[in-house]
């Protein structure tokens, strides 16, 4: 996986975000979480991380979205430092599966039909529509269709050897997800055993709820 630090500077808390499959930090590049430094994590076509990012930081805290749930939870054992606190928005530890995440039906649809038009008609449905997919436009991902295409390739074959049950702190089910069903992020979070589970009706991807996770929790 890739990282950049979107805040840095001598704090002893650091904010991990795992961000989702598709993205890098240009969407979150003016998010601040005000307790502590801030460093996105993206690309997961390998889960190799750099665990060299926390030297110094006495804790860390866990922010992961859809993608990035399941990569978080794959990484939090490699850690190597407290983790104060964990929250999960629209994802689950299980992203391909019938029930606790997205089909692999949908999943391999997703992936053999992969091209400039789906991924923006994918990125209107994560928004949930089309004005505020307009509005994502403005801070894309330089990311091109090759890219997530291996990427999602890569995703695929790795979760289902790779899934790790993390009981999350907070567990924020998005309401008026296209991409991960309300309830089947419901469900996995249940079995997964998460502290608190919420629901927000919000759709998949929601700059301000997103943004008050990462600066507020």
């Amino acid at each position: 996986m890739k990282a950049k630090f979107v805040k840095q500077g001598d704090t002893s808390l650091l904010t991990l975000f795992f961000a989702g499959w598709g993205m890098d930090a240009n969407p979150f590049a003016d998010y601040v979480d005000g307790r502590g430094d801030l460093l996105v994590l993206y690309d997961y076509t390998d889960l190799e991380f750099d665990a060299s990012l926390l030297s110094g930081y006495d804790a860390c805290r866990i922010t992961a979205w859809s993608m990035g749930v399941w990569a978080a939870a794959c990484t939090m054992p490699s850690i190597g430092v407290e983790v104060k606190e964990s929250i999960a928005v629209g994802g689950t530890s299980t992203p391909v599966s019938d029930g606790f995440g997205i089909s692999p039906a949908v999943f391999k649809g997703t992936l053999d039909n992969m091209s400039d038009k789906s991924v923006e008609a994918f990125r209107r449905r994560m928004c949930g529509g089309a004005s505020a997919a307009a509005k994502f436009a403005g801070h894309l991902p330089a990311r091109d269709v090759a890219s997530l295409h291996d990427e999602l390739r890569a995703i695929g074959e790795a979760c289902t050897r790779t899934h790790a049950v993390v009981p999350w702190s907070k567990a924020i089910v998005t309401g008026r997800d296209a991409i991960f069903a309300p309830a089947a992020q419901e469900a996995a979070h249940r079995r997964d055993g998460a502290a608190e589970i919420i629901t927000i009706e919000a759709p998949h991807y929601d700059d301000t709820l997103l943004r008050h996770v990462i600066e507020i929790g």
